[in-house]
């Protein structure tokens, strides 16, 4: 697309190995940020459903297998964390502690919120006291955590939407005059001049993307 509608040659195809590279490593990343986005989905779920097990009297260990029921009936079999989670629930039926079956749950997964409660979990355990009531706690505050992530992710979905718009655009005017009036953008083809133009064009272009990505892509 980009040989055709910049240099109107089949050739210039071959100039852009490039292209697909980083391509290929937008579209790594992209998969890398969904899989993100649906551990906390998840996760989510998974402390929502431990609380309300809590909240209702139920043990710790409880709570996990109730978790384990809930991500089954809303992912399915799909669920990110369906396998690792009937492993943990494994692990506690024959008599390993819940908080050190948690702790290698959380191994499996390099994400604060998890690696901090497995934390507080192992600590809360061996202190004893109100233990129940200050794990309640810690599972709301990761919960306002995880919606406030998932209400900024939500946000800039939306910009990333308009990104793609723009970003579109351009290509979009120009096949439109490719087609439409051919004869229009000749003198720009087939020369060395407009070759330097339409290469200086296809540069403001690919810095325009690169910039407007580094605006939306936040870290959350």
């Amino acid at each position: 697309m980009i040989a055709w509608l910049f240099y109107s040659s089949p050739v210039a195809a071959l100039l852009f190995p490039l292209v697909g590279w980083a391509n290929g490593k937008r579209r790594k990343e992209a998969e890398e940020k969904a899989r993100t986005a649906r551990f906390y989905e998840e996760y989510r779920e998974l402390l929502s459903a431990v609380s309300a097990a809590l909240e209702n009297g139920l043990s710790v260990e409880n709570g996990f297998r109730e978790a384990e029921k809930t991500l089954e009936m809303l992912y399915g079999k799909e669920a990110m964390l369906g396998g690792a989670l009937h492993t943990l629930n494994h692990k506690v039926a024959v008599r390993v502690p819940v908080e050190q079956a948690f702790l290698e749950f959380a191994e499996a997964y390099p994400y604060e919120e998890v690696q901090d409660f497995a934390k507080i979990f192992q600590f809360g355990k061996r202190m004893g006291g109100n233990y129940l009531s200050n794990l309640r706690r810690s599972i709301s505050k990761m919960e306002e955590s995880i919606e406030v992530r998932q209400e900024i992710a939500t946000g800039l979905a939306e910009k990333r939407l308009e990104l793609r718009v723009m970003t579109v655009m351009p290509l979009g005017i120009l096949g439109y005059i490719r087609l439409s009036s051919p004869g229009f953008m000749n003198p720009l083809y087939h020369n060395v001049l407009g070759y330097g133009v339409m290469s200086a064009c296809l540069a403001v272009y690919a810095l325009c993307i690169y910039f407007g990505k580094r605006i939306v892509e936040i870290e959350i």
